[in-house]
């Protein structure tokens, strides 16, 4: 298919275009206001617009909405024997939107290499001065810069000169435009407006125009032509018009400015983007973007821009608009103009103040669950002061009083007045892009995107943020609502490797692919909940020492999170535990053991384990009421997995742990050389792995197709293939987990056949251990009884008296109780290990074989008065159960 024919196709999914007339497609519907008024041109489009242009006034560029089919040009467009320059010719014509008959002779095709990465990129080659300048054109992102200078030769105080001027012809005409870059020279020599480029705002082109001056000279020419410095927006262009118009009137050159907008401010649009926006005008309510009359436009704004003082400026607005009062800007402070008139109609132009400072709205802020709104302002200073961008609420910006008490946190200071303070927010806020704030760092389902920090990525595609600071995605813009950025990534598609995934099999076999293969899991946690119900906790256990932490560590550096491997809910309050579970989605959040006492004290609330089990299924762990005059709750989603690390298995209730998938980090393959792997593990610089997560969910659909398949496969074979596994939910998590641990095959080529079938092993008797641990004690009260009843079995071969019991309860039929202490020492006596009796203590209140009925002073049969646990014998158990 031809790139015309993607494009057209692309446009047609995107906007639904119902109509052709003439040569434009209509009543597509417009992103921003939802109505069928989209349109652009049927045949190669370059913009596409809102057809209600007072009330919406939404348009993009092509090259926005379909970024994919603008990335390579070099694969698209291969260079053949006939045409070297394939590539640069359709990146010049398709992109830029440029009349080839302009530049034809002008440019090569060459190739770019990053001496550092390796990594290279077709790029497009002019010749200025004794260099060459030459712009990427595959893939720019990839590279530090996106043009560069030939190294040696110098290019400064030259101009690049379109091919179909000569100095000459410069130096008879009447004006010369002076721009920044070469593709907005060509763009105003598209309308019949000479110009060339001087190649940097902050360059004087001396040589140039010792060359125009030497041809006015030899044509005797005793005027020259006017130049029009026309640089980019932006404060180094303005500064640098300024300082140029000044500099060549001062040698002796009628010189003057060229604005999109007066002073450089607001839109951000250059002559290349004016002249695409000019090609797909369609002639209805407004003129052509480089129409005569637009370019005058322009001109007035370079006036504006030039003028010395505040006075100067309001004479040249007052004269252009003939408003009778109006706030401007000028020298980075906001000024008010109050026009009155004498007894003769003359006008007389009271100038003040309103700000030392210079404010402009960038976008707004709307969270429609929260029903909040929020400005974003832009705050320029006078001199060296540091812009700054912040948000200010939709109060402070309706209230005058409120606005200045928000500005002077910023050191700016308001003297306006309310009124005034009123027309400036009318002004800006009309057509001012909203943009939506995401409470969590990881998926947003509505917008079908990873927010991971600095970096989102959407449709397999990376998105970076803006210069105002969120994520543009064309028909949606949203942002995180936090500063804290928990994910640092670093990615580059042609620098990503995964020599790691060799060392973590050394290192940790089995249990290291399963742990991996969780953490890619979770990265599609709202999708895989979203059709399975559900998401499995990994258990992870081991001794101090065992690697435990290592692993962990390693693989939250896969996603960019360094020295970090979870927290312990028992250190923080409720709402901290909450706040950390809803903070992230489609990530994994650990729970990881701390130290814990049980004695306390009334005041101390150690975690609840049983509270996992609303996470399972992603429902929200706690309900807050919203602030509002009705009974509206909030009670937000889990979006992320669970996975908790500590030294023992944890207790609690039968259906939590039949969610759980649990395996156990031990040294049974410990040796020289997985001792060396995970040190490398642990060393790895975080840089070269932390783009693995943009890696994985780059390739989502390819992946949950694979995922889903090979779940359904084990859904219904491990439960045969198994001896002795029937529990529906254990086959159900491991499952999940085995699909995960064969599509790291497809995530990650290195992985071998036979590693997947040792862990696919694994995996199996994780669940069969899983079913039959879920229904009775913890192993360390397992292993509790099962000493005490050994120790009763032995009293009654030594023929102990009632008093000397381990049992030291009156009423043996139907209580135990027991010291721990005496317990402890008899075991010793007994020649068998006690269980950890730390570890104990934290579990015999959930003890289910004999339940725990108190812990408090018993007088045994002998009269001897003992602090003592204290159950049901079993068969009273069983009567309560």
């Amino acid at each position: 298919m031809s790139l015309a024919a993607e494009i057209m196709k692309g446009l047609q999914a995107q906007f639904g275009f119902r109509k052709t007339k003439g040569r434009w497609l209509q009543e597509g519907k417009c992103p921003d206001c939802g109505r069928l008024e989209a349109f652009c041109a049927s045949e190669d489009p370059k913009i596409v617009q809102c057809g209600r242009r007072e009330k919406c006034g939404w348009e993009d560029s092509v090259r926005n909405l379909l970024p994919d089919l603008f990335e390579d040009w070099s694969k698209r467009f291969p260079p053949t024997e006939e045409n070297p320059n394939a590539a640069a010719d359709a990146y010049l014509s398709h992109e830029r939107g440029l009349d080839m008959r302009l530049l034809r002779g002008s440019y090569t095709q060459e190739l770019y290499r990053c001496h550092k990465t390796g990594a290279t990129g077709a790029t497009v080659r002019f010749k200025v001065g004794d260099t060459t300048w030459e712009r990427i054109i595959d893939r720019p992102g990839r590279f530090a810069k996106k043009a560069h200078f030939r190294a040696g030769g110098s290019w400064a105080g030259h101009c690049w000169v379109p091919p179909r001027l000569t100095v000459e012809e410069l130096a008879a005409g009447a004006d010369i435009w002076i721009t920044e870059g070469i593709f907005d020279a060509v763009a105003l020599c598209q309308v019949d407006r000479p110009a060339v480029s001087a190649m940097s705002v902050s360059v004087w082109p001396e040589h140039f125009l010792a060359e125009i001056r030497a041809a006015c000279e030899a044509k005797k020419r005793r005027d020259r032509p006017r130049l029009i410095f026309a640089f980019d927006v932006g404060n180094a262009g303005v500064a640098f018009t300024r300082k140029f118009v000044d500099q060549a009137r001062k040698e002796g050159w009628e010189a003057t400015a060229a604005q999109v907008r007066p002073d450089g401010e607001g839109s951000k649009l250059d002559w290349n983007d004016l002249l695409l926006r000019h090609v797909s005008w369609k002639g209805e309510g407004r003129k052509a973007p480089l129409s005569d009359e637009m370019i005058d436009e322009y001109l007035w704004n370079g006036e504006v821009t030039l003028a010395k003082t505040a006075r100067d400026k309001a004479k040249l607005i007052h004269e252009h608009k003939a408003l009778g009062s109006f706030d401007f800007r000028h020298d980075n402070r906001l000024w008010w103009c109050k026009i009155r008139y004498d007894q003769e109609n003359k006008p007389h132009r009271d100038v003040d103040e309103i700000a030392n400072c210079a404010f402009r709205l960038l976008y707004r802020e709307r969270d429609d669950i929260a029903d909040e709104t929020n400005y974003f302002l832009q705050i320029d200073f006078p001199g060296s002061q540091r812009t700054v961008k912040e948000r200010f609420s939709a109060s402070a910006c309706a209230n005058s009083g409120e606005f200045k008490k928000r500005l002077m946190a910023f050191a700016g200071m308001w003297s306006g007045s309310g009124e005034q303070l009123d027309r400036l927010m009318r002004n800006q806020t009309r057509l001012l892009k909203v943009v939506e704030p995401i409470p969590f760092t990881g998926y947003s389902a509505a917008h079908g995107a990873w927010l991971l920090g600095d970096i989102a990525v959407r449709q397999g595609r990376t998105v970076k943020l803006n210069s105002e600071n969120y994520f543009d995605f064309g028909k949606q813009a949203v942002k995180l609502r936090s500063a804290e950025r928990i994910l640092d990534i670093e990615y580059d598609a042609d620098k990503i490797a995964f020599e790691w995934v060799a060392d973590l099999w050394t290192a940790y076999g089995p249990k290291g692919l399963i742990a991996l293969a969780f953490f890619t899991m979770s990265f599609f946690a709202v999708q895989i909940r979203e059709k399975q119900k559900s998401l499995g906790f990994l258990e992870i256990t081991g001794l101090p020492g065992s690697g435990k932490t290592t692993l962990i560590e390693f693989l939250w550096k896969t996603t960019g999170r360094s020295g970090y491997e979870g927290f312990d809910p028992n250190k923080g309050t409720v709402a901290f535990l909450a706040r950390n579970l809803m903070k992230v989605a489609n990530l994994p959040v650990g729970l990881i053991e701390g130290g814990r006492d049980d004695d306390k004290g009334k005041g101390y609330k150690q975690f609840d384990y049983n509270e996992l089990l609303v996470l399972y299924n992603g429902r929200s762990p706690r309900g807050t009421g919203q602030r509002s005059g009705g009974f509206e709750t909030s009670e937000p989603p889990f979006l992320g997995s669970i996975y908790l690390m500590q030294n023992e298995r944890i207790d609690a209730i039968p259906a939590v742990l039949e969610r759980l998938m649990s395996m156990d980090i031990d040294k049974s393959r410990w040796s020289p050389a997985t001792k060396v792997a995970a040190q490398r593990l642990e060393n790895w610089p975080i840089e070269e792995v932390s783009g693995t997560i943009v890696h994985v969910i780059r390739n989502e659909a390819a992946y949950l197709k694979f995922y889903f398949e090979r779940f359904a496969h084990h859904d219904q074979d491990m439960g045969k293939r198994v001896e002795g596994l029937t529990n529906t939910r254990p086959i159900k998590c491991h499952s999940q987990l085995a699909a995960g641990v064969e599509a790291l095959s497809y995530l990650f080529p290195s992985v071998r056949p036979e590693w997947i079938a040792e862990t696919l092993q694994v995996v199996d008797a994780m669940a069969l251990d899983r079913q039959n641990s879920c229904g009775g004690d913890h192993p360390t009260v397992s292993d509790f009884w099962d000493k005490v009843q050994y120790l009763l079995e032995r009293e009654k071969l030594d023929d102990h008296p009632e008093g000397k019991s381990v049992n030291q309860h009156r009423d043996r039929e139907n209580h135990i109780a027991i010291n721990l202490v005496d317990f402890e020492a008899r075991c010793r006596n007994a020649g068998i290990a006690p269980p950890n009796m730390d570890q104990l203590k934290k579990l015999l209140r959930n003890s289910k074989s004999r339940k725990w009925i108190a812990t408090k002073n018993v007088n045994n049969p002998a009269g001897r008065v003992l602090s003592c646990w204290v159950f049901d014998q079993p068969k009273k158990a069983e009567r309560i159960i």
